[in-house]
């Protein structure tokens, strides 16, 4: 505690800023209470305050870049910037880097490092003197000019990077400096989740507290406050869940609008990456007899197909031929493996001649890798894997049943006396179960050196778009009443406070170290 009050008294900000936090997460720990136990306000509401300013003050202490791989996404929403400043003409260099500010440079070679060999990204490992610089920064750019980044940008839909992207060209026309221009980004990726997670909690009739509860696990507010595109697709899997749930239980039949959000759903996520197009196999829960005219079952199933199909091979048609074509299926793994060449990986046809070894693959990944799945699906660690940066074990338990007590719970109102049967069950327990199987299987055959005995590259973040689902398989459509909506209430009340008491602990132990 000494440490503590003389760390205050030499920074003054960092005294401020811990204030600030303390305050705000009591204001709106209390304002939450309120809200969600009088229920002056319809739970999308208070889903759509709670995800802002959680998601905030996720923004606020996890530095800008600190999110997986954020600094791809970030190089990918800047490229799509530029586009929309009308500077395409100019966005590359003779080598394929991308054009930057000068302004921005530092951003992913940060001189504050003291190794000016190394490209160090801001924010990869948080610490005192980004915190430090990030306190003194001002909101407008001080350099002027160009220069250029060798980070690359990552190759799919430019729609998931829109809103970031939309942020950046907002900072930019102001002028404003590397932080306003993160944190605009970051600021509008997250407003993009807030207002498409509110939308699904609104229609869909059951589960709404399963999407609330998901959504606070501390990887998922991670994400989202970042400006990786997982927002983007988590926001678009929980919509399309609500719709199908909404059209299979609602009174009014069906139309072609129908359809038509649902085609407009899959042209937005399919080809952002590909195995989550095995999402859309959940409109086989909506019953023929929902629609007005039998005809229109089958022209939504063919459209659906096609607003899938198009336009993933029209953004990935590398990427799908590699898959077609499993003779050229070699990798470079050195960065991963530790070797100086790259290394082939596992041939599908070699695989699939030998099932015996695929499935001893699959049973060791989750031996070895099961607990690491989980704990990183809630949200331990976070960041670039780091340690100081870790969900408690116990709490990491705690929030893996908090999405289950929700479902048990929940509101089902809207029901109307209708339930789940059991093939709709099956349906959401298969889909999750494929996509698994899938991500698995994609990762053996291009990120895997032969040899090794368990799948490598997979992590528990990958799989909460479909999270909910396989919850939803188990809960019962009976309505409990309002003993269980308190009950509820007190759930997602509990893990609002863990994460702000873990916000502000982290905050003050990365000031320290």
């Amino acid at each position: 505690m000494s440490n503590l009050l003389s760390l205050w008294k030499e920074h003054p900000v960092f005294l401020r800023e811990c204030i600030f936090l303390g305050l705000i997460s009591l204001a709106f720990a209390a304002g939450f209470f309120f809200f969600l136990f009088r229920r002056k306000m319809k739970l999308a509401q208070i889903y759509f305050l709670s995800m802002m300013i959680l998601g905030s003050l996720y923004s606020f202490v996890l530095m800008p870049l600190s999110a997986p791989d954020e600094v791809l996404h970030y190089v990918s929403a800047y490229a799509l910037s530029s586009e929309m400043l009308g500077q395409g003409g100019r966005l590359y260099d003779g080598d394929g880097n991308l054009r930057i500010r000068k302004e921005d440079e530092e951003i992913d070679d940060w001189t504050g490092d003291g190794k000016p060999e190394e490209a160090t990204v801001f924010g990869m490992h948080i610490d005192r003197a980004q915190i430090e610089e990030r306190q003194q920064a001002s909101f407008f750019a001080k350099e002027k000019g160009y220069g250029f980044t060798l980070q690359k940008p990552v190759k799919t839909t430019p729609l998931a990077y829109f809103f970031p992207a939309l942020g950046f060209s907002f900072a930019r026309i102001l002028y404003g400096s590397r932080f306003t221009l993160l944190y605009f980004g970051r600021f509008f990726n997250l407003l993009f989740f807030s207002i498409l997670g509110s939308l699904a909690i609104e229609k869909i009739p059951m589960g709404k507290e399963i999407l609330f509860s998901v959504s606070l696990f501390p990887m998922t507010l991670e994400l989202i406050s970042s400006l990786s595109y997982d927002a983007y697709i988590l926001a678009l899997s929980f919509l399309l869940l609500s719709l199908v749930f909404q059209y299979q239980f609602r009174e009014e039949k069906l139309g072609l609008k129908e359809i038509l959000w649902i085609c407009l759903i899959a042209i937005a996520l399919s080809p952002c990456k590909m195995v989550y197009s095995l999402l859309f196999l959940l409109c086989v829960m909506v019953s023929f007899k929902r629609f007005s005219s039998p005809w229109l079952y089958f022209i939504g199933i063919f459209a659906i197909g096609l607003s899938i199909v198009l336009p993933l091979l029209l953004v990935n048609l590398d990427a799908f031929s590699r898959y077609v074509r499993p003779q050229e299926d070699t990798v470079n793994l050195s960065n991963i493996v530790g070797q100086d060449g790259g290394m082939e990986t596992y041939n599908r046809r070699e695989i699939l001649a030998q099932p015996d070894v695929y499935l001893k693959i699959l049973r060791n990944t989750f031996f070895i890798k099961g607990k690491e799945y989980w704990y990183t699906l809630i949200g331990r660690p976070l960041g670039q894997f780091d340690n100081r940066l870790s969900f408690p074990v116990p709490l990491v338990v705690l929030f893996s049943i908090c999405p289950f007590l929700a479902g048990i719970f929940g509101e089902r109102k809207e029901m109307q006396g209708k339930k789940l049967h059991i093939l709709q069950r099956i349906v959401l327990f298969l889909i999750p179960l494929g996509l698994i199987l899938l991500i698995l299987s994609s990762m053996l055959f291009a990120y895997t050196p032969k040899r090794t005995d368990y799948v490598l590259g997979v992590q528990g973040r990958y799989f909460l778009p479909v999270l909910p689902l396989f919850i939803l398989c188990f809960m019962p459509s009976k309505r409990v009443g309002k003993q269980g909506e308190r009950i509820v209430s007190f759930v997602l009340f509990f893990q609002i406070l863990a994460n702000l008491s873990f916000l502000l602990y982290t905050y003050i132990s990365l000031f320290l170290h």
